[in-house]
C-alpha cells in the first residue's frame, strides 16, 4: 500500500516566480498613468502648474518636478512589464521612498508654515501613493527564498557605474534633505525654496537605494528593469536646464558648481542609456 505524499505548499508572497497580480498591476498602471499625465503638464507648461503648487516655485523648479513625475512614470510602467516581482520590487521602493519623504515635506510645512487646500490634496495623493508601494512590498515580500541563476553576466564598469552614481546622490541627497540652506549655497545651481530642494532630495536618497541595490547584482534582467527610469530623469533635467539657461547663469554658485552638476547629470543619462540598450542587445 503506498502513500501519497502531500501536495507542497508554497507562500505566494516569497515565491520566486511570482508574477504580479490584477490588483498590483492596476495600482501600478494608474500611478503611471496619473504621474505621466501630471509630468507633461509640470515639463510642458509649468506657468499653468505655479498658482496649483502649495510654496513658489519658478519654472525651471516645476519642470524638474515634470521631470520626476515622468521618471516615477516610465519606473511603474516598467514594474508592470517586468512581471516578475523580483525584478520589479526595486521600482516599487523607489516610489515608496520618493512618495513617503515627499509627503512628509509637505505635510511638515502644512503643519508649521502655512497650508491650504492645495497643500493638503497634494500631501494626501504623496502619502497614498507611498502607503500603496510599501503595501505591495509587504505583500510580496523582499527576500527570495531560492538564488536564481543569472541569465548572463553583467557588462564590465556596470558596478562601477551604478557605486559612483550610489556615493553621489547619497551624499547630496542627505545634505539636500537635512542641511537644505547649505546644499543651496554650496552646489545646488539655481536658487529653489527648502521644501523643494528637500523633495529633490527625496528623489536622489530614492535612487540611491536603487543603484546601491544595483551594484549587489548578478542578474543584468533584474538592474535592466531600473535603467528607463535612471535614464529619463537626468537627460529631462538637462533640457530643462539648457531651456532656463539664463537663470542658472544668474543664481549658480560659481562656473564649477555648475559644471560639476552638468557633468553628474550628463554621465547618469548617458550611462544609463548605454547600458539598457547593451543589455537589450544581449536579450535579443
Amino acid at each position: 500500500m503506498t502513500t501519497r505524499e502531500p501536495a507542497p505548499t508554497t507562500n505566494p508572497s516569497k515565491s520566486n516566480g511570482l508574477l504580479l497580480n490584477n490588483y498590483s498591476r492596476t495600482f501600478l498602471l494608474l500611478l503611471s498613468g496619473i504621474n505621466l499625465a501630471l509630468g507633461l503638464i509640470f515639463y510642458i507648461y509649468p506657468p499653468f502648474v505655479i498658482s496649483y503648487w502649495p510654496w513658489p516655485v519658478k519654472e525651471l523648479a516645476v519642470r524638474f518636478l515634470g521631470a520626476i513625475f515622468l521618471a516615477i512614470a516610465f519606473g511603474c510602467w516598467s514594474a508592470v512589464h517586468a512581471e516578475q516581482w523580483q525584478r520589479a520590487k526595486i521600482l516599487v521602493l523607489v516610489g515608496g521612498t520618493f512618495f513617503g519623504i515627499t509627503g512628509i515635506v509637505s505635510l511638515v510645512r502644512g503643519i508649521t508654515v502655512s497650508s491650504d487646500a492645495s497643500t493638503w490634496v497634494w500631501t494626501g495623493y504623496f502619502l497614498i501613493a507611498a502607503a500603496g508601494c510599501f503595501l505591495l512590498l509587504q505583500r510580496y515580500g523582499w527576500y527570495r527564498r531560492q538564488a536564481e541563476t543569472p541569465t548572463s553576466t553583467m557588462p564590465r564598469g556596470a558596478r562601477l557605474f551604478f557605486g559612483i552614481q550610489t556615493s553621489a546622490v547619497g551624499i547630496f541627497g542627505i545634505m539636500m534633505l537635512l542641511v537644505p540652506g547649505l546644499a543651496q549655497q554650496e552646489f545646488w545651481p539655481w536658487k529653489v525654496y527648502v521644501s523643494t530642494l528637500q523633495i529633490f532630495a527625496a528623489l536622489f536618497l530614492a535612487t540611491c537605494l536603487a543603484t546601491g541595490w544595483a551594484t549587489r547584482q548578478k542578474d543584468p534582467e533584474r538592474i535592466k528593469v531600473l535603467l528607463p527610469l535612471d535614464a529619463v530623469f537626468p537627460s529631462l533635467a538637462l533640457v530643462a536646464v539648457a531651456i532656463s539657461w539664463s537663470v542658472i547663469a544668474v543664481e549658480s554658485p560659481s562656473p564649477l558648481v555648475t559644471g560639476v552638476w552638468v557633468g553628474l547629470y550628463s554621465f547618469v543619462a548617458a550611462g544609463s542609456t548605454i547600458l539598457y540598450f547593451v543589455l537589450t542587445r544581449r536579450s535579443r
